[in-house]
């Protein structure tokens, strides 16, 4: 993110951004609205999901622990596209050019930069949460309730703190925008300069983004195997179809958890063997992000019957995830 190679020079003091006059009529601003087609409608599915979430809890009809932690890695999604708005979207389309341009580089800017990667750092576990729930499911039939509520109370705590061990050494520093070459005049980046001891957001965003990918891929992959396992083990006569749904549903949900690794892998791996290119990738990483923010919300929603049914019908999602009493 910091390489020196991505973006030429600051603007701070300078004249003709300071005096630039913000346009709608530009390609990024048309770029920035473009999340309208779709951010206000996952919005609706993720309050509908929650609204159900709730209704369940009282119900007691489903596995809370496990559609609580999806539902959290929506709004999680949802936050860490409302910080990249600021963080990536809006300067780029030129909103805070003349502002950025009239002051000194300061701690406001990189408290952006901070956010957004607390909230990227924060959603990268949730793929491997979930399918870890699940397998425990399988594995602990008659105390998954128990092991599962043990694991989230160490789990929900580390997700929402292990973040700033990734990001304590952007604290320090001071965040500065320069221009983007390729774009139109008035379109910005934010960078980020005197951090402690000098650290970049490269390697840790590797390292983490390597590790929650490998953890998930191969939790799903045990996963997987006992679901196919579990399936031809147990008389068909037990199995509902509503129960089947839901199994697949989840198994969809889970896997398509795991589009957010290609993008923090491919910005990644490009800053340090690929820096030309970086760039480039970073204009277009808020709408890969936007592919995780929108079709895990929409892929369970769609696929889950207890969203399909009304809630007088609505039966427990499965013979192998139902609750243990």
């Amino acid at each position: 993110m910091s390489a020196p190679s991505l973006i030429t020079f600051s603007i701070h003091g300078n004249i003709a951004y300071i005096n630039y006059q913000f346009s709608f009529f530009t390609l990024p601003v048309l770029l920035l609205f473009v999340p309208v087609l779709y951010i206000p409608a996952t919005c609706v599915i993720v309050f509908r999901i929650c609204s159900t979430l709730l209704i369940e809890y009282k119900n007691k009809n489903v596995n809370i622990q496990l559609f609580g932690v999806i539902t959290l890695s929506h709004v999680m999604c949802l936050l860490f596209f409302t910080t990249e708005l600021f963080y990536l979207r809006l300067p780029m389309a030129g909103v805070f050019t003349s502002w950025c341009a009239s002051v000194l580089p300061n701690g406001y800017l990189i408290s952006l930069v901070i956010m957004t990667y607390y909230f990227n750092y924060a959603t990268m576990a949730f793929p491997f949460l979930v399918a870890l729930l699940r397998l425990n499911l399988i594995i602990f039939p008659s105390t998954h309730a128990k092991v599962n509520k043990g694991i989230l109370k160490i789990a929900i705590p580390l997700i929402f703190t292990y973040p700033f061990i990734f990001t304590f050494f952007l604290f320090p520093g001071s965040g500065f925008c320069t221009k983007i070459e390729f774009l139109p005049f008035g379109s910005i980046i934010l960078r980020v300069t005197d951090t402690l001891f000098g650290i970049n957001n490269t390697i840790p965003l590797i390292f983490t983004t390597f590790f929650w990918f490998s953890a998930c891929l191969i939790t799903n992959f045990v996963l997987i195997f006992k679901l196919i396992r579990h399936r031809f083990t147990v008389d068909l006569s037990m199995r509902s179809q509503k129960s089947h749904k839901a199994e697949i549903s989840l198994t969809l949900t889970t896997v398509s958890m795991t589009f957010s690794f290609l993008t923090n892998g491919m910005i990644a791996i490009s800053g340090i063997f690929f820096p030309s290119v970086a760039v480039y990738l970073i204009v277009i990483r808020p709408f890969t992000n936007d592919l995780d923010t929108c079709i895990v919300p929409w892929v369970f929603y769609l696929t889950h019957p207890i969203f399909q049914e009304k809630p007088k019908n609505r039966i427990i999602v499965s013979s192998v995830e139902r609750i243990h009493n």
